[in-house]
Parts: structure tokens; C-alpha cells; sequence
């Protein structure tokens, strides 16, 4: 059984070709005389059974994007920052190690295609304003004294602000209710650096964006 229907397939290699060249989708007005339709009721239904069928999702009222399930059928697709996990911010606990997604963002210029995000849990951050169920981005690269630093010790992790000392490293929470971790010279080799926090990422009305950390 063919998943859409004659006229819907067209319809769709429409909006793909439209997409990839003007980087926006057509109005309803472009649709309806593209197919010579006398209505933008036709070109409503084909778009309801497009959503329906996961080619596309709605997007506010009238507006629609590609399905995530779909977006590889786009020319120069880039699928978003690939989500590796969850990161403590509070008590440290062991991580979390799966794909979990993209999210639908770039990062310019494409020399920080590298990036990737973790999933927030606590809240020992806030004062930076970083917050539970938050998506971080992290650049894998040592933080720098005072940055905030994604880390795995003994096998758990953690994302604290690093301030590095004569007699060892100490991972301070933006929180007064959180105690700093103090780690000694000698346990050094058991802390495995993720990387650096950069920014965040945001949804508002269905859209996302990045927040960078200014320096």
C-alpha cells in the first residue's frame, strides 16, 4: 500500500523542493496555484493527511514543518545537536549513556558541528541559570578556571564550576544550598572531563533557539 496518495506525494515534493530552495515553506496562495486548485480548502485536506501520515507537524495555527522522522528526504539536511544523555546538577549520580535525539538547532559557524547537549537534573546550577530538565550544550574541550565543567568522577557525574587551587580542584554548585566537591591531586586520574558548558537551548511557541554563555 503506497503511503500517500498520488496527489499528496506531489504536494510533498513540492514542499521539499520549495523548502530547500527559499529555506521557508510556501504560503497557501503559492499551493493553490501551483496545482490550479479553486480553493485552499483542497491544499488544507492534502496537508492535514501529510500531518497525519508524520510527513509533516503543525506549527501555530496554518504553519506546518517537516517531521523529524522525514527531514533526511531535504538536501544539506543536518539532523541538530545529537542529545548524549542527562548530567547531575545537584548530587552527583551515575550517568547516563544513551541517544537521546537532536534537538533541531545549528550551531554556526559549522566548525562546531562537535557540540552536543545533556539533559539537566537538579538544581545546585541556578544561579547560573541553569535549571532542572534544562538542554545544555557542551563543548567538548577542558573547561578553563572559573567556566562551568561537565564531569564524570568515580563514575558520576556532575556539572559544577571549576576553580582550580594549589592543593587540588574544587567543583563549586551556583547554589548556596550544595556543598563543593573538593578533589585532591591524587584523584585526579579518576575524573573524566566531558567537556565545557556553552549555552543552552530554548522552546518558545513551538520554536527553538540557542542562548550562548557570553565569555
Amino acid at each position: 500500500m503506497k503511503s500517500l496518495t498520488d496527489k499528496q506525494q506531489q504536494l510533498w515534493e513540492y514542499l521539499l523542493n520549495y523548502l530547500e530552495d527559499y529555506n521557508q515553506f510556501p504560503s497557501y496562495a503559492d499551493m493553490q496555484e501551483k496545482f490550479d486548485y479553486s480553493s485552499t480548502n483542497s491544499i488544507y485536506q492534502h496537508l492535514s493527511s501529510l500531518k497525519r501520515k508524520n510527513y509533516l507537524i503543525k506549527q501555530g495555527r496554518g504553519n506546518y514543518d517537516v517531521h523529524p522522522t522525514k527531514r533526511s528526504q531535504l538536501k544539506g539536511f543536518y539532523p541538530g545537536i545529537p542529545v548524549k544523555g542527562r548530567i547531575a546538577a545537584g548530587a552527583m549520580h551515575e550517568a547516563i549513556s544513551e541517544n537521546l535525539g537532536h534537538l533541531p538547532v545549528e550551531i554556526h559557524p559549522s566548525k562546531s558541528d562537535h557540540y552536543f547537549a545533556l539533559i539537566v537534573d537538579g538544581e545546585s546550577m541556578i544561579d547560573a541559570d541553569i535549571r532542572d530538565g534544562e538542554y545544555i550544550i557542551i563543548d567538548p574541550r577542558p573547561p578553563q578556571d572559573g567556566e562551568i565543567g561537565a564531569i564524570d568522577y568515580h563514575g558520576e557525574t556532575t556539572l559544577k564550576t571549576i576553580q582550580r587551587k594549589s592543593d587540588g580542584i574544587i567543583l563549586y554548585p551556583e547554589n548556596p544550598a550544595y556543598d563543593p566537591i573538593t578533589i585532591t591531586p591524587e584523584k585526579w586520574e579518576k575524573i573524566t572531563v566531558f567537556g565545557t558548558y556553552v549555552g543552552k537551548a530554548w522552546k518558545k511557541d513551538g520554536d527553538w533557539g540557542l542562548i550562548f554563555r557570553s565569555s
